[in-house]
């Protein structure tokens, strides 16, 4: 079985093709990003090593650039384009900001909110 865990991070109201109504609801991932890479054995890269760590804080530190050093990323998993009657079948109502599940197993899906 495939578990994925994320959130709804949108959920946009748009006119099909034909002229009804269709709900696109985007579920995303978050995972932390790689922090950087110091090779070499000299001193300037036992410095680098030393200073990042606390370059990286200093960084997040400051509140226009903490979103963008937060350490995470958005990653996109899921994006279902349902009908206005097929959102309303769909059960417990998603929203954005809600902590959902996707399980997948044998060829079958289930978003499960948490």
């Amino acid at each position: 079985m495939i578990s994925i865990k994320g959130y709804v991070m949108s959920k946009t109201l748009v006119n099909d093709p034909t002229g009804g109504k269709m709900i696109m609801i985007q579920i995303v991932e978050e995972r932390e990003t790689p922090g950087p890479v110091v090779t070499g054995t000299d001193e300037t890269s036992q410095i680098m090593r030393d200073v990042m760590p606390l370059v990286q804080q200093f960084l997040r530190s400051m509140p226009m650039l903490a979103p963008f050093m937060s350490g995470k990323v958005p990653i996109p998993r899921l994006v279902i384009w349902l009908s206005e009657d097929e959102a309303e079948a769909l059960g417990p109502k998603l929203d954005v900001g809600d902590v959902v599940e996707i399980r997948i197993e044998n060829g079958k899906m289930e978003l499960v909110k948490l």
